[in-house]
Protein backbone atom coordinates (compact mmCIF):
# COMPACT_ATOMS: atom_id res chain seq x y z
CA UNK A 1 0.00 0.00 0.00
CA UNK A 2 1.19 3.53 -0.80
CA UNK A 3 0.22 4.70 2.53
CA UNK A 4 2.04 5.51 5.42
CA UNK A 5 2.27 2.93 8.62
CA UNK A 6 3.85 5.67 10.36
CA UNK A 7 2.77 8.98 12.19
CA UNK A 8 4.72 11.52 13.96
CA UNK A 9 1.36 13.29 15.51
CA UNK A 10 2.72 16.07 17.19
CA UNK A 11 3.03 18.19 19.81
CA UNK A 12 4.07 21.31 17.46
CA UNK A 13 7.75 22.93 18.63
CA UNK A 14 8.65 19.56 20.11
CA UNK A 15 12.04 18.40 18.06
CA UNK A 16 9.53 16.71 15.58
CA UNK A 17 11.20 18.11 12.91
CA UNK A 18 14.71 17.10 13.49
CA UNK A 19 13.30 13.45 14.08
CA UNK A 20 11.26 13.27 10.73
CA UNK A 21 14.57 13.81 9.20
CA UNK A 22 17.00 11.51 11.32
CA UNK A 23 14.27 8.71 10.89
CA UNK A 24 14.74 9.31 6.86
CA UNK A 25 18.13 8.69 7.40
CA UNK A 26 16.98 5.30 8.45
CA UNK A 27 17.35 2.55 5.23
CA UNK A 28 14.02 0.77 6.82
CA UNK A 29 12.24 4.10 6.81
CA UNK A 30 11.13 6.75 4.04
CA UNK A 31 9.26 10.26 5.72
CA UNK A 32 7.51 12.03 3.29
CA UNK A 33 8.24 15.54 2.02
CA UNK A 34 6.18 17.98 2.72
CA UNK A 35 6.74 17.03 6.21
CA UNK A 36 3.24 17.99 7.56
CA UNK A 37 0.65 17.23 4.56
CA UNK A 38 -2.76 17.38 7.47
CA UNK A 39 -4.64 15.02 5.27
CA UNK A 40 -6.29 13.50 8.14
CA UNK A 41 -7.62 16.82 9.01
CA UNK A 42 -7.54 19.28 6.55
CA UNK A 43 -10.97 18.98 5.38
CA UNK A 44 -11.86 18.95 8.94
CA UNK A 45 -10.61 22.22 10.60
CA UNK A 46 -10.86 24.08 7.59
CA UNK A 47 -8.69 24.08 3.69
CA UNK A 48 -7.54 27.39 4.52
CA UNK A 49 -5.67 26.84 7.68
CA UNK A 50 -2.64 24.75 6.79
CA UNK A 51 -0.57 25.93 3.87
CA UNK A 52 0.10 23.38 1.03
CA UNK A 53 -1.75 20.70 2.83
CA UNK A 54 -3.19 17.81 0.79
CA UNK A 55 -6.69 17.31 0.41
CA UNK A 56 -7.14 14.41 -1.14
CA UNK A 57 -6.22 10.59 -1.14
CA UNK A 58 -4.39 10.78 -4.22
CA UNK A 59 -2.16 13.37 -3.76
CA UNK A 60 -1.39 11.48 -0.10
CA UNK A 61 -0.92 8.73 -1.75
CA UNK A 62 1.57 10.01 -4.27
CA UNK A 63 3.73 11.14 -1.31
CA UNK A 64 4.66 7.41 -0.52
CA UNK A 65 4.22 5.93 -4.07
CA UNK A 66 8.14 5.78 -4.09
CA UNK A 67 8.34 3.93 -1.00
CA UNK A 68 5.88 1.20 -0.93
CA UNK A 69 8.46 -1.72 -0.39
CA UNK A 70 9.70 -0.02 2.17
CA UNK A 71 9.22 -1.64 5.77
CA UNK A 72 8.01 2.33 7.28
CA UNK A 73 6.47 5.23 5.18
CA UNK A 74 5.71 7.99 7.46
CA UNK A 75 4.91 11.37 8.02
CA UNK A 76 4.55 14.24 10.73
CA UNK A 77 1.78 16.61 10.59
CA UNK A 78 2.02 17.93 13.97
CA UNK A 79 -1.51 19.13 14.50
CA UNK A 80 -3.18 15.30 14.63
CA UNK A 81 -2.46 15.29 18.43
CA UNK A 82 -4.38 18.52 19.27
CA UNK A 83 -7.36 17.24 16.60
CA UNK A 84 -7.70 13.96 18.17
CA UNK A 85 -11.48 13.65 16.93
CA UNK A 86 -10.39 13.72 13.57
CA UNK A 87 -7.45 11.87 13.23
CA UNK A 88 -7.98 9.42 14.95
CA UNK A 89 -11.02 8.66 13.14
CA UNK A 90 -9.40 8.88 9.50
CA UNK A 91 -6.73 7.41 10.81
CA UNK A 92 -9.08 4.20 11.33
CA UNK A 93 -10.66 5.12 7.89
CA UNK A 94 -7.88 5.27 5.91
CA UNK A 95 -4.95 3.95 7.30
CA UNK A 96 -4.06 0.22 8.86
CA UNK A 97 -4.83 -0.21 12.81
CA UNK A 98 -1.35 -1.44 13.16
CA UNK A 99 0.24 2.32 12.25
CA UNK A 100 3.32 2.83 14.51
CA UNK A 101 2.71 6.44 16.18
CA UNK A 102 4.91 8.75 17.92
CA UNK A 103 3.87 11.44 20.30
CA UNK A 104 6.46 14.09 21.24
CA UNK A 105 5.47 16.52 24.13
CA UNK A 106 7.82 19.61 25.52
CA UNK A 107 6.96 21.93 28.49
CA UNK A 108 3.51 23.28 27.69
CA UNK A 109 4.97 26.63 28.99
CA UNK A 110 8.00 26.75 26.82
CA UNK A 111 6.23 25.31 23.80
CA UNK A 112 3.53 27.85 24.10
CA UNK A 113 6.28 30.62 23.85
CA UNK A 114 8.36 28.68 21.22
CA UNK A 115 5.19 28.33 19.09
CA UNK A 116 4.22 31.66 19.14
CA UNK A 117 7.43 33.17 17.85
CA UNK A 118 7.69 30.41 15.31
CA UNK A 119 4.15 31.72 13.90
CA UNK A 120 5.24 35.43 14.60
CA UNK A 121 8.55 34.42 11.99
CA UNK A 122 6.52 32.69 9.11
CA UNK A 123 3.08 34.25 9.17
CA UNK A 124 1.78 37.75 8.64
CA UNK A 125 -1.68 37.23 10.44
CA UNK A 126 0.37 37.35 13.72
CA UNK A 127 1.44 40.85 15.02
CA UNK A 128 0.16 40.97 18.84
CA UNK A 129 2.39 40.50 21.61
CA UNK A 130 2.86 37.38 22.95
CA UNK A 131 0.53 37.75 26.01
CA UNK A 132 -2.39 39.34 23.76
CA UNK A 133 -1.71 36.68 21.53
CA UNK A 134 -2.49 34.32 24.61
CA UNK A 135 -5.92 36.05 25.45
CA UNK A 136 -6.78 35.84 21.88
CA UNK A 137 -5.84 32.82 20.85
CA UNK A 138 -9.35 30.69 20.83
CA UNK A 139 -11.19 33.59 20.00
CA UNK A 140 -9.35 34.28 17.12
CA UNK A 141 -8.86 30.82 15.60
CA UNK A 142 -12.31 29.87 16.09
CA UNK A 143 -13.58 33.49 14.43
CA UNK A 144 -10.96 34.13 11.29
CA UNK A 145 -11.54 31.37 8.70
CA UNK A 146 -7.76 30.84 7.34
CA UNK A 147 -6.38 31.17 11.25
CA UNK A 148 -3.57 28.30 11.00
CA UNK A 149 -3.95 25.93 13.98
CA UNK A 150 -0.56 26.64 15.43
CA UNK A 151 -2.01 30.35 16.42
CA UNK A 152 -3.81 28.15 19.51
CA UNK A 153 -0.62 28.77 21.44
CA UNK A 154 -2.77 27.67 25.11
CA UNK A 155 -4.55 24.63 23.89
CA UNK A 156 -1.88 22.82 21.73
CA UNK A 157 -0.13 21.96 25.19
CA UNK A 158 -3.36 20.76 26.85
CA UNK A 159 -1.70 17.18 26.34
CA UNK A 160 -3.52 15.02 28.78
CA UNK A 161 -6.72 14.61 26.88
CA UNK A 162 -4.55 14.66 23.73
CA UNK A 163 -2.41 11.64 24.49
CA UNK A 164 -4.91 9.80 26.28
CA UNK A 165 -7.25 8.96 23.24
CA UNK A 166 -4.34 8.07 21.07
CA UNK A 167 -3.51 5.74 23.80
CA UNK A 168 -6.93 3.79 24.50
CA UNK A 169 -7.03 3.82 20.69
CA UNK A 170 -4.47 2.43 19.12
CA UNK A 171 -1.73 0.16 20.70
CA UNK A 172 1.52 1.21 18.90
CA UNK A 173 2.12 4.27 20.73
CA UNK A 174 5.47 5.92 21.70
CA UNK A 175 5.63 9.07 24.12
CA UNK A 176 8.62 10.95 23.53
CA UNK A 177 10.01 13.98 26.40
CA UNK A 178 11.61 16.46 24.36
CA UNK A 179 13.89 17.23 27.36
CA UNK A 180 14.99 13.48 27.16
CA UNK A 181 15.41 13.50 23.33
CA UNK A 182 17.34 16.67 23.95
CA UNK A 183 19.91 15.79 26.97
CA UNK A 184 20.24 12.00 26.09
CA UNK A 185 19.59 11.66 22.70
CA UNK A 186 21.63 8.73 21.72
CA UNK A 187 19.45 6.34 24.05
CA UNK A 188 15.77 8.03 22.98
CA UNK A 189 16.97 7.22 19.57
CA UNK A 190 17.39 3.89 20.27
CA UNK A 191 14.36 3.47 21.53
CA UNK A 192 12.52 4.49 18.90
CA UNK A 193 14.27 1.85 17.02
CA UNK A 194 13.14 -0.61 19.38
CA UNK A 195 9.63 0.36 19.23
CA UNK A 196 9.69 0.22 15.34
CA UNK A 197 11.52 -3.10 15.73
CA UNK A 198 14.47 -1.90 12.36
CA UNK A 199 18.20 -2.46 13.22
CA UNK A 200 19.64 0.75 15.60
CA UNK A 201 21.48 3.13 13.22
CA UNK A 202 23.67 6.43 13.63
CA UNK A 203 21.95 9.34 12.50
CA UNK A 204 24.09 12.22 11.45
CA UNK A 205 23.09 15.51 13.52
CA UNK A 206 25.34 17.42 11.72
CA UNK A 207 22.70 19.37 9.89
CA UNK A 208 19.91 21.60 12.39
CA UNK A 209 16.32 21.78 11.55
CA UNK A 210 13.87 24.53 12.80
CA UNK A 211 16.22 26.51 14.18
CA UNK A 212 14.23 28.96 16.55
CA UNK A 213 15.51 31.61 19.30
CA UNK A 214 15.52 34.60 16.47
CA UNK A 215 12.81 36.77 15.31
CA UNK A 216 12.78 39.69 12.34
CA UNK A 217 14.29 43.37 13.39
CA UNK A 218 11.45 44.67 11.43
CA UNK A 219 7.78 43.67 9.68
CA UNK A 220 9.26 45.59 6.29
CA UNK A 221 11.90 42.78 6.71
CA UNK A 222 9.71 39.77 7.90
CA UNK A 223 7.22 41.04 4.90
CA UNK A 224 9.60 40.64 2.15
CA UNK A 225 10.81 37.28 3.11
CA UNK A 226 7.32 35.93 3.76
CA UNK A 227 5.61 36.99 0.74
CA UNK A 228 6.34 35.97 -3.25
CA UNK A 229 7.49 39.33 -4.35
CA UNK A 230 9.46 40.60 -7.54
CA UNK A 231 12.89 40.99 -5.23
CA UNK A 232 12.98 37.26 -4.86
CA UNK A 233 11.90 36.14 -8.43
CA UNK A 234 14.89 38.19 -9.95
CA UNK A 235 17.69 37.32 -7.72
CA UNK A 236 16.43 33.56 -8.35
CA UNK A 237 16.68 34.42 -12.27
CA UNK A 238 20.37 35.92 -11.80
CA UNK A 239 21.48 33.48 -9.53
CA UNK A 240 20.92 29.99 -10.25
CA UNK A 241 23.08 28.42 -8.25
CA UNK A 242 21.30 27.15 -5.06
CA UNK A 243 24.53 27.30 -3.04
CA UNK A 244 25.47 30.88 -3.92
CA UNK A 245 21.54 31.83 -3.51
CA UNK A 246 21.80 29.79 0.37
CA UNK A 247 25.07 31.91 1.28
CA UNK A 248 23.32 35.44 0.45
CA UNK A 249 19.95 33.99 1.97
CA UNK A 250 22.08 33.31 5.89
CA UNK A 251 23.80 36.56 5.60
CA UNK A 252 20.62 38.34 5.09
CA UNK A 253 19.27 36.75 7.58
CA UNK A 254 22.28 37.59 10.30
CA UNK A 255 21.90 41.21 9.59
CA UNK A 256 18.09 41.37 10.07
CA UNK A 257 17.15 39.32 12.53
CA UNK A 258 17.73 39.80 16.50
CA UNK A 259 17.38 37.44 19.10
CA UNK A 260 14.06 36.77 21.02
CA UNK A 261 13.86 37.96 24.84
CA UNK A 262 13.35 35.73 27.33
CA UNK A 263 9.31 35.47 28.42
CA UNK A 264 8.12 37.73 30.62
CA UNK A 265 8.09 36.06 34.34
CA UNK A 266 4.57 37.34 35.36
CA UNK A 267 3.48 36.27 31.68
CA UNK A 268 5.68 32.47 32.57
CA UNK A 269 4.03 31.96 35.60
CA UNK A 270 0.57 32.26 34.76
CA UNK A 271 1.36 29.93 31.84
CA UNK A 272 2.76 27.73 34.98
CA UNK A 273 -0.77 27.45 36.98
CA UNK A 274 -2.93 27.59 33.94
CA UNK A 275 -1.12 24.04 32.17
CA UNK A 276 -0.49 22.67 36.46
CA UNK A 277 -3.93 20.59 36.49
CA UNK A 278 -2.92 18.89 32.96
CA UNK A 279 0.44 18.09 33.53
CA UNK A 280 -0.37 16.20 36.72
CA UNK A 281 -2.69 14.54 35.37
CA UNK A 282 -0.69 13.40 32.40
CA UNK A 283 1.99 12.36 34.51
CA UNK A 284 -0.03 9.60 36.45
CA UNK A 285 -1.29 8.63 32.59
CA UNK A 286 2.73 8.22 30.99
CA UNK A 287 3.52 6.90 35.09
CA UNK A 288 6.61 9.70 34.60
CA UNK A 289 6.88 12.67 37.08
CA UNK A 290 6.46 16.03 34.75
CA UNK A 291 5.19 18.35 37.57
CA UNK A 292 8.63 20.25 37.21
CA UNK A 293 7.28 21.55 34.45
CA UNK A 294 5.04 23.79 36.41
CA UNK A 295 6.46 24.72 39.63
Amino acid sequence: MALPNLLIVGAAKSGTTSLHNYLNQHPSVFMCSPKEPHFLINKEIGEQRIPKGVLNIEDYKALFKEASNMKYRGESSVMYLSFPEFAIKNINKYLSKDVKIIIMLRNPVERAYSGYQHVKRYNLMESLSFKKALDQSENRYHNISNMAPASRYLELGMYFEQVKKFIREFDNVHVIIYDDYKNDFSSEMDSIFKFLNVDVFKVNTEKKHMVGGWKWKNDRIKSLMIKKNFFKTVLKFLLPFKSLRKIIRENFHKRNTNKIEKVNPETEKWLKDYYRSDVEKLSLLLDKDLNDWTR
